[in-house]
């Protein structure tokens, strides 16, 4: 299992991850705007992981270079505080590679990433509203603690 920095040149493979997640969960709801997509991940490799500095878009790939799950995270602060904080914005793994080591290669890296770049604490949230049992497991096994719940309630139910 290699973990590396997404490219532009991995942004089709990624749209194709990502829309296996967005099925498997209960994002499922949303549309999937692959031009959207392309362009936010344009973006944040370019802007945000590249030239700032301030977002990591981290891939796994098998033993025959095929994705199997991804990280994306950035930097912030909270309003009170100037000290940062590394945050998750999306993370999945493929079924398949389900204990395989992915998830765990993942977050050390993004833990890595974070320590590089200073920061005071490591914020992971899961709201896929799958797996949590699992999830919640794996986050104590690595050492984080729970601090809270995700919480939704939608809004607007019919497509526009």
């Amino acid at each position: 299992m290699n973990i590396r920095f997404a490219e532009v040149i991995d942004i089709p493979h990624c749209i194709e991850l990502g829309r296996h997640f967005h099925q498997k969960t209960r994002f499922s709801k949303y549309e999937y705007q692959e031009a959207l997509i392309e362009k936010n991940l344009i973006g944040l490799i370019e802007i945000g992981q590249n030239k700032q500095k301030t977002h990591c878009f981290l891939l796994a790939e098998n033993t025959n270079k095929v994705l199997v799950g991804a990280l994306i995270a950035c930097i912030d602060k909270h309003i009170f505080s100037n000290q940062p904080v590394a945050n998750v914005i999306s993370f999945g793994v493929l079924p398949q590679a389900r204990m395989t080591g992915a998830a765990i290669r993942l977050l050390k890296a993004f833990h890595v990433w974070s320590q590089k770049r200073g920061v005071f604490e490591l914020n992971v949230g899961i709201n896929s509203g799958v797996h949590i049992a699992k999830s919640d497991h794996l986050m104590k096994k690595l050492g984080f603690i729970s601090t809270g719940g995700n919480y939704a309630l939608s809004i607007n139910t019919q497509s526009e």
